[in-house]
Parts: structure tokens; sequence; C-alpha cells
């Protein structure tokens, strides 16, 4: 499953989670809100989301709190290009407007810590999966007070983060970046089936990643052995049935043969009958004869 893939589903079922009571539903909607929100001339609030469960979870908080709101959807025209839709949810709350225009009153605020970061990931956060096999939760936000909140939440759940802010824009990231935080993060989220659908994932890159280290080591002792067993026959080559003592010919014959040079040791042996420490010590024997044949010539 692609990360996008599994973004959506996250986001579905984040958004389809029951509304236990106005506490949690109040903090949620502040994380929610914190993400992409700001203030009209009329004194309401403007909560802009780029994903449809996101709009669709603040209304169903909303009206469990009794908040009347509006909903518009549009296409925005960006640099003369389309770019998807935007969803826009207007009401009037007065610590959300409040925190909005004085950010330090965040910190006056009772927040329940899941519930908050449960609604700023919902509004504008991310997963993404790697193809080099790293992982990442993110929340975003275009306000540093809002993420500087969020990272102090992290550190109480003593789950690690980075903090980032991209360039030439108005916009704010918190990184996860541990596998095992993540996990517990969704789980503290609520989000079983999509933690289960991770883990696969995860496994599975895991078990290829070994597999493929495994080949790795595999090709290079192969290569190896191959350099070194090619060393070796170039050297036997160059002797003569009457260089060899006469124990060590069968070993001889069979170690330049065409078919001797792609055996191993251990197939040697069976070849000969011999054992494979048997094998190996008569090749150092001709491998010596052999360079003291050369040292003669010289």
């Amino acid at each position: 499953m692609k990360s996008r893939n599994l973004l959506a589903t996250i986001r579905t079922n984040l958004s389809l989670l029951p509304i236990e009571d106005n506490e949690r539903a109040y903090s949620e909607l502040v994380g929610l809100s914190l993400a992409n929100s700001f203030v009209n001339f009329k004194g309401g609030i403007i909560a802009s989301f780029e994903n449809a469960p996101a709009a669709r979870r603040m209304i169903r908080i909303l009206d469990v709190l009794g908040i009347q709101h509006t909903l518009s959807s549009y296409v925005p025209d960006r640099f003369g290009g389309v770019s998807g839709h935007k969803y826009e949810v207007i009401f009037h709350q007065g610590d959300i407007y409040k925190v909005l225009l004085d950010h330090d009153y965040i910190y006056d605020m009772e927040l329940l810590p899941v519930y908050f970061l449960r609604g700023l990931f919902l509004a504008r956060g991310n997963i993404y999966i790697s193809t080099r096999g790293g992982y990442r939760l993110t929340f975003a936000s275009r306000y540093k007070f809002a993420l500087s909140y969020a990272s102090d939440l992290l550190s109480e759940l003593h789950i690690s983060f980075a903090m980032q802010k991209r360039q030439g824009k108005d916009i704010w990231f918190l990184h996860v970046m541990k596998f095992d935080e993540i996990i517990s993060l969704l789980k503290l989220f609520g989000l079983k089936k999509d933690i289960e659908k991770l883990q696969n994932i995860y496994e599975t890159r895991e078990i290829k990643k070994s597999i493929t280290r495994i080949t790795n080591i595999e090709m290079a002792n192969l290569k190896r052995v191959s350099y070194a067993s090619s060393r070796q026959i170039k050297k036997l080559s160059r002797l003569t049935v009457d260089d060899v003592p006469s124990k060590l010919v069968p070993l001889w014959r069979l170690r330049i043969s065409p078919e001797g040079r792609l055996l191993s040791y251990r197939e040697i042996a069976e070849r000969l009958g011999w054992t494979k420490a048997k094998v190996s010590r008569g090749l150092k024997k001709l491998e010596k004869i052999a360079d003291d044949k050369d040292t003669d010539d010289i």
C-alpha cells in the first residue's frame, strides 16, 4: 500500500471515530483549527482544509458542541493551474478566536494532549513511507506557536521530533521519524486497523531488506571465492604431471579441469572421497609447488 493510500484511509477513519464527550471534542476542535485558520472581519473563524475528512470531522464536532457553522467548497486556481478542492468551515468560538490573536493564550487553555494532536494531524498532517525504508509522521501548521505547543505535548508523551520551516512559505512542520513512536501515536489516536496495515508494510519491507542484505553478502563472498579460485587455478595450470606428487595428481587433474574449476572444496572432497580439510591442504601444497617453480624459473 502506498503512503498516499494509507494516509487517505487514516484520515477517513479519524473522521469517523466516535465523539466521546464535550471536553475531548473541544480539544480536538482546537487542534483542527490551528493548522490553517484565520479570523475574518466579522469576528468569525475560517478553518481551511484540503482534505474532506478533516472538514467533515470539524462539522461533526461543531454539531455536538452546538456551535453554528457554514461550509463552502471550491476549487482554487493557483499559479494558473487547478489545485484540488478547498473546504472552508466558518464558525464563532471565543477561545479559538482569542488564541489566533494572542498565541500565548494557548497555554491557558485546558486541552487534552491526545485529542489536540489528533485534530492537528487530521487537519494537515501526513504520513510518508520512503522508497529507502524510512517512515515519517508529520504535523503541519501555518502557526509556529501551534507546533511549539504540540512539541511540548510530544515531549510529555516521550516521543521525539524535529521541527522544520518550509523555505519561502509560512508553513511549519513537526516530524516524528521513529517507527515505534509513529505506531504509539496512531495507537493513542485510536487507529488499530491502520496500525496493522502499517506494521504489515514495515514487516514486509524488513523481510525484503534482510533478503537483499543476505543476497549482497553471498554475492560478495562468491566474488571473493571466484577470484581466489581463478587465481589458484591459474597457478596450478602452470604445473605438469611431473611437478605434482603422485598422491596429489588426482586432485590436481580435477582442479584444473573445466568441470573442477566450478567446484567448491566440499564438492571436490565428495568426488575424491577425501575430507574438505584434506582438499584444502592438498591445494595449498600444490600452490606452493607452483610458487617455488616460478621462483626457480626466475
